[in-house]
């Protein structure tokens, strides 16, 4: 899991950093936190890689956090969430912010303890509502036809079991979480093999084929697992019109 965090101050930068590395400590999935101190380097590292949440500071020196929010909400169908940490506290500001769709507002100073805890929050937020049955603490997740059994890693389809190797159990259920949104190839390559892509290499392809295969991923069951050119992946779950057409 990634989180990106947003601020051309680097005291501030850097204690936001600190205080995410300790909150994430209770999460079950490795995080990487990744610093950026101008819009533009986080918008191309955005276009390339996957990030569960981001804090975004309002005052960039290319661009306003409330630009870059409404961005982030135009280029992605299901984006990730954000926390705006600012110095601006006026009630005009937090309200602008959370109707262009930011998750949470903190205004700087900030207190670490209390932004630890919103950033957890909100991550659980995502966590939960991200399960295709709405729920993280739940054994099972199940979205259609399709159940995954989290206690034994097994997949089920229509009731019957499906053999899967340990890649493709870790990709489904990485598209399940996610479901509707693209995910980076980086982001898989890592997550799966805990490794960078290789140039040329075609594994992560090759097991999207064979899940798509092995699972009935096609529009006729109600599935869309398509490439995200320059990207990556994303599993879509159709509607009965969609999956008919």
């Amino acid at each position: 899991m990634r989180i990106a965090v947003l601020d051309d101050d680097r005291t501030s930068l850097e204690q936001m950093c600190q205080a995410l590395a300790e909150s994430t400590k209770e999460l079950p999935d490795m995080v990487d936190i990744q610093a950026f101190h101008t819009a533009a380097d986080f918008v191309r590292a955005l276009k390339r890689d996957t990030f569960k949440l981001v804090m975004l500071d309002w005052e960039m020196p290319d661009s306003s956090g409330i630009e870059l929010l409404e961005w982030i909400h135009g280029y992605f169908d299901v984006p990730p969430a954000v926390i705006m940490v600012t110095n601006r506290n006026s009630e005009e500001d937090v309200v602008e912010a959370l109707g262009k769709g930011a998750a949470d507002f903190l205004s700087k100073p900030f207190r670490p303890l209390e932004l630890k805890a919103r950033a957890f929050a909100v991550l659980r937020r995502q966590t939960r509502t991200g399960m295709p049955n709405g729920g993280a603490e739940n054994a099972e997740l199940v979205c259609g036809n399709i159940l995954i059994d989290q206690t034994v890693g097994t997949v089920f389809v229509d009731g019957e079991e499906v053999k899967l190797t340990r890649q493709e159990y870790r990709l489904i259920y990485q598209f399940f979480v996610h479901l509707g949104r693209p995910l980076a190839r980086a982001y898989l390559y890592e997550y799966i093999w805990g490794r960078e892509e290789r140039p040329g290499s075609r594994t992560l392809d090759v097991h999207v084929y064979r899940i798509r295969k092995k699972l009935g991923l096609e529009a006729q069951k109600g599935w869309n697992l398509v490439s995200v050119y320059g990207y990556g992946y994303r599993l879509q779950a159709l509607s009965e019109g969609e999956a008919e057409a």
